[in-house]
C-alpha cells in the first residue's frame, strides 16, 4: 500500500472513530447531566466563597 493509501485509510478510521466517540459521549452526557449540573453549582459556590474572602481580606488590608 502506498503512502496515499495509508493516508486515506487513516482518515477513514478517524472519521468512523470520531463519530462513534461522539455518540458514546452524547449518551453518557445525557445520563450524567444532573450530576454535572450539581458539580457546577458546587464549584460556583466554592468560587464565590473564595472571591468573597479575598475581597474581605483586601478591604481589611490583609494583603501586605
Amino acid at each position: 500500500m502506498t503512502t496515499r493509501g495509508y493516508t486515506i485509510l487513516g482518515w477513514l478510521v478517524w472519521q468512523i472513530g470520531s463519530r462513534i466517540a461522539k455518540r458514546k459521549v452524547g449518551q453518557k452526557m445525557a445520563q450524567n447531566r444532573v450530576t454535572l449540573g450539581a458539580a457546577g453549582v458546587v464549584l460556583a459556590a466554592v468560587g464565590g466563597v473564595l472571591a468573597a474572602r479575598a475581597a474581605r481580606a483586601a478591604r481589611a488590608g490583609g494583603d501586605e
